[in-house]
């Protein structure tokens, strides 16, 4: 890999990510770690591919080295919370993961929803609702916060909350709503 500097490196990788194109950013991840075997963000964007190719215990273990160089890194901790939850069947521990992201990142509106949708899944209704609510404050016009928010109380029976969510819904301008329906 010819020398390219470290934030060029996460914008070829990211643009991998966006294509999907899993093999190819292995392979990139793994070139960057022969320069630099302790990147935290080569082993975090080797774990998104293996992720990807549904090689999840690798992806995990990918997800841990890189936070054992980096306990800070909201990214890591928000990805291995996801892979945990959606594809290893871990809910517990995927729990634990997405607290200890907000605890590092308390402004951002994605970790809050994506918390809320969690718990809401598990059953958590009042939980869901509340950090759906920590989302919405964040950005009011957060399609995906105010879906689990709607979808909290109505596990709840507060039909007041899903009128609510339903003329805030009803307020936000149609794009917004391309990346909850995809």
């Amino acid at each position: 890999m010819e020398k390219i500097v470290k934030a060029d490196k996460v914008q070829v990788a990211r643009e991998f990510c966006n294509a999907s194109a899993w093999p190819e950013l292995l392979a990139f991840a793994d070139e960057w770690r022969s320069e630099k075997a302790d990147d935290a963000r080569a082993l975090f964007y080797r774990g998104a591919a293996l992720a990807g190719m549904g090689r999840f215990t690798e992806a995990e273990t990918m997800y841990r080295q890189a936070l054992e160089r980096d306990p800070r890194d909201f990214k890591a901790w928000h990805n291995l919370a996801g892979l945990l939850f959606e594809s290893m069947d871990r809910p517990v521990d995927a729990i634990r993961c997405m607290e200890r992201a907000m605890k590092l990142e308390p402004q951002n509106k994605l970790g809050w929803a994506n918390l809320a949708s969690m718990l809401g899944q598990l059953g958590r209704h009042e939980k869901a609702l509340e950090f759906a609510n920590r989302a919405i404050a964040l950005d009011p016009h957060m399609v995906e916060a105010h879906l689990h928010k709607a979808a909290a109380a109505k596990a709840l029976g507060k039909t007041e909350i899903i009128r609510e969510v339903s003329q805030a819904l009803a307020s936000i301008e149609a794009g917004k709503f391309k990346r909850a329906a995809g």
